[in-house]
């Protein structure tokens, strides 16, 4: 099951999982960056070779579409299902490297994207969560919730702030950074990617965190594995791939750090292949 939200741009899913969805690309903070990306030395040799040409990763058609290019990373639309993603794009082990460390190769100029806690994410989740899970708040005995690309724990704190007593709220967070940072305010933070063995939970939420995924459907297969039977996942991400031009979003995409860009078709049609039922979708 899933309840699932749109930033525009949140909601619950069924696999039992919740999702949210919404317009805009994910707002990590990898554009508020205030290091400046150091200047690139690599030859083109050298910079193919840290590059794969990839098919589209929600239904597999070899059917690119110029879009938009940004740090000299381009964005294709797929002809077939409309999905915006990055190709090429980084090797996976280049892209896990950025990931735990929070710095891109000269390839895309040395950009950071440690970005900084935002305190106000924590009234905002705690607000939604307070109606949108109303029901898990009064459960006995307490719930099991995993946030997956936890950051700062702003999600893990709103929902501290709501979950019945002898509930376990814990994240996972691969960014060596950002997890020490949000252990030194408390949290139970695994510094890990997702995998059985952090299950069974109740809830397992991924929150600004879809367009960082090179393989969504894999990681969906993932979080089926973890989840509890009747377990839920709560989604939030944006819905870029609805606009037709790029010229219609006037912000930075945040390439090559986010990968892929969906709009509500494309995100139905990776949940309905996870086995994942939609309970609610919400637009902010």
């Amino acid at each position: 099951m899933a309840r699932w939200g749109f930033h525009q741009n949140g909601g619950r899913l069924d696999s039992e999982a919740r999702h949210t969805e919404w317009l805009a690309p994910e707002n990590d903070g990898a554009k508020e960056s205030e290091d400046t990306p150091m200047t690139t030395s690599l030859t083109d040799d050298a910079r193919h070779a840290r590059l794969i040409a990839v098919a589209c990763p929600n239904c597999g058609a070899d059917d690119p579409r110029d879009w938009a290019v940004e740090l000299g990373f381009s964005a294709v639309k797929c002809g077939g299902c409309g999905l915006v993603y990055v190709s090429p794009r980084l090797r996976d082990d280049l892209i896990s490297d950025a990931v735990r460390s929070g710095v891109h190769g000269e390839e895309a100029q040395g950009l950071v994207v440690t970005a900084r806690r935002d305190g106000r994410k924590v009234e905002r989740y705690r607000s939604l969560f307070s109606t949108m899970f109303a029901d898990l708040w009064q459960r006995p005995g307490g719930v099991s919730w995993l946030d997956v690309g936890a950051g700062y724990g702003e999600v893990l704190e709103a929902v501290r702030l709501l979950a019945p007593s002898g509930s376990k709220i814990r994240g996972l967070e691969p960014m060596h950074h950002k997890a020490e940072a949000a252990r030194g305010r408390g949290l139970e933070i695994e510094e890990a990617y997702l995998g059985a063995q952090h299950g069974p939970v109740d809830v397992i939420s991924v929150v600004d965190v879809f367009s960082h995924i090179p393989d969504f459907n894999a990681f969906l297969a993932n979080v089926r594995a973890a989840l509890a039977p009747a377990g839920e996942l709560f989604m939030e991400t944006g819905n870029i791939a609805e606009l037709e031009r790029r010229e219609e979003f006037a912000d930075e995409l945040g390439l090559p750090d986010h990968l892929v860009f969906a709009g509500e078709p494309q995100i139905r049609q990776y949940l309905a292949r996870g086995g994942f039922d939609v309970v609610a979708i919400e637009r902010h």
